[in-house]
């Protein structure tokens, strides 16, 4: 992996074992956790398809055709561990990095959903399109956001910065930054500190060159 690359994958590697990309022996962690997680094997290759996906167009010749080469082996290794494992995250979803799915089991992103850096996922979560009405459209989750089990987002909504979702939830509607968001249909409660000590090995700005403004 180039620089570019390694900057996108060990920030997810972080948010599972703590091991910043500095650490001693941090590609043996990788291959390690490769083999032990599930969620970190499927966002590995989903961050390599993507990479490989958006080289094509900066190269011309044998460059090209060998980003082209790459990325189709990546595409379909992803279409293996999405049956696999049963995640559905489409490959050019836009996420940020520090990525963490936090359980086995079904997840489902639609690829015009827009997700922040610091993200937690649990299983069951469906992050979707509303097709009519005001709310046509995906969502866009801010930074440092906690989803809990068998929640659903949908609608073009904006999910603030610092905000917990909590198991079961449904939301078609903005919240805030700060807030927790308690049922179906949801309800928001204002809390400051509402994803602290949800979110783990949260990853640094300078290492993982993120920016304060949202994703990469």
């Amino acid at each position: 992996m180039n620089d570019e690359l390694k900057d996108i994958v060990y920030a997810d590697l972080f948010r599972y074992t703590g091991n910043a990309r500095s650490t001693k022996d941090i590609y043996t962690t990788y291959l390690q956790e490769l083999i032990s997680s599930p969620e970190f094997h499927y966002i590995s290759t989903m961050r390599r398809t993507r990479y490989y996906h958006d080289q094509i167009e900066r190269y011309d010749g044998f460059l090209k055709y060998l980003n082209i080469a790459k990325f189709k082996f990546f595409n379909f290794w992803l279409d293996r561990l999405s049956r696999k494992y049963h995640f559905q995250i489409p490959y050019d979803t836009n996420i940020g990095k520090g990525f963490y799915l936090a359980h086995f089991g079904r997840v489902i992103i639609h690829p015009k959903s827009v997700i922040g850096y610091n993200v937690n996922v649990s299983t069951g979560v469906v992050i979707g399109t509303q097709f009519r009405g005001k709310r046509k459209g995906a969502p866009n989750i801010g930074n440092f956001v906690w989803i809990g089990a068998n929640a659903v987002i949908v609608g073009n909504i904006n999910i603030g910065n610092n905000v917990l979702i909590a198991p079961g939830s449904y939301v078609n509607f903005d919240v805030p930054d700060g807030s927790i968001v308690i049922g179906n249909p949801g309800l928001i409660r204002r809390a400051p500190g509402a994803t602290l000590s949800y979110i783990n090995n949260t990853i640094q700005f300078d290492e993982y060159n993120v920016r304060s403004g949202g994703t990469r």
